[in-house]
């Protein structure tokens, strides 16, 4: 009889010390999320994105526990690395950055974060990057999945289609505000006030420029420029080049179908004029 007693009681302890075990491990890992979350609202209470070094990406990042998602850009924006791509689209991520911000969608369930190579150069082994800028989504729960790591060759890296894919990963809406350009209104203003001017005082000279054969001219430039995709790249916004940050090569011509550098639209012009000029002379 006393050894049943025994038993019950051996076995009520143990599990009362799983049951205890349990319960303080959940609340050590309650306080450590709330101390990462409270960490991570002070830095986005300075600064809309958190830049963040290779230790501070895998703790707040890569470990548990973690109820928020993580937008990550991943660039290399040292004059070194020569990727003018880099600081486009670091343009475009801080207005999306501060659009979230500063806006009602803002909560702590979403950060915005950033590693520079030449601070965290231990994140792009980890991530097994080979070009930069790549943007990344880490959700909350679960592992990554192929649509989280943004297609920017297919969708450009504007704020408005970075947007899009947040809330198409995370649910969360983002309004896109972009600070007004007001020396571009200047100039706009300017440059037509100067056109007006010179159309009302010189009126016969404008009759000797604007012509048949000039007009001509200036719709086959137009057309050139148009089919070599000055159009994409005012819309888009793409770089003169891009240089490959691990072996410094510059490349003129992007291997992507959905995307072009400049210079690939100028190559492309300078074909379209050299084309239109031989048939110009051969059939005359």
């Amino acid at each position: 009889m006393m050894g049943w007693w025994y038993s019950c009681l051996f076995v009520f302890a143990v599990s009362s010390g799983i049951l205890i075990q349990d319960v303080a491990g959940k609340k050590e890992k309650q306080d450590q999320l709330e101390a990462k979350v409270s960490q991570m609202l002070k830095w986005t209470s300075h600064k809309s994105f958190m830049k963040l070094n290779g230790e501070q990406f895998r703790d707040y990042v890569k470990t548990s526990p973690r109820n928020y998602s993580v937008m990550l850009m991943a660039t290399a924006l040292g004059t070194q690395h020569r990727c003018g791509i880099c600081g486009q689209a670091f343009e475009e991520f801080k207005v999306l950055a501060n659009s979230y911000r500063y806006s009602q969608s803002f909560s702590n369930r979403l950060f915005f974060a950033m590693v520079d190579y030449d601070s965290a150069p231990t994140v792009f082994q980890t991530l097994q990057l080979r070009t930069v800028p790549v943007f990344y989504h880490f959700p909350a729960k679960g592992k990554s999945k192929r649509h989280d790591k943004y297609d920017m060759g297919r969708f450009g890296f504007s704020a408005e289609s970075l947007s899009k894919w947040v809330a198409d990963r995370t649910q969360v809406q983002i309004k896109v505000f972009r600070p007004p350009n007001y020396m571009m209104l200047v100039f706009t203003a300017v440059m037509l006030i100067g056109v007006a001017c010179l159309g009302y005082f010189k009126r016969k000279a404008l009759e000797q420029v604007i012509n048949r054969s000039n007009l001509a001219y200036l719709s086959l430039f137009i057309i050139v420029a148009m089919t070599s995709g000055q159009m994409w790249n005012h819309i888009r916004g793409p770089p003169m080049a891009h240089t490959d940050p691990n072996t410094g090569r510059v490349g003129y011509i992007s291997g992507s179908s959905q995307y072009q550098f400049v210079a690939e639209s100028y190559i492309i012009m300078f074909v379209c004029i050299l084309l239109c000029s031989l048939w110009f002379f051969y059939t005359c």
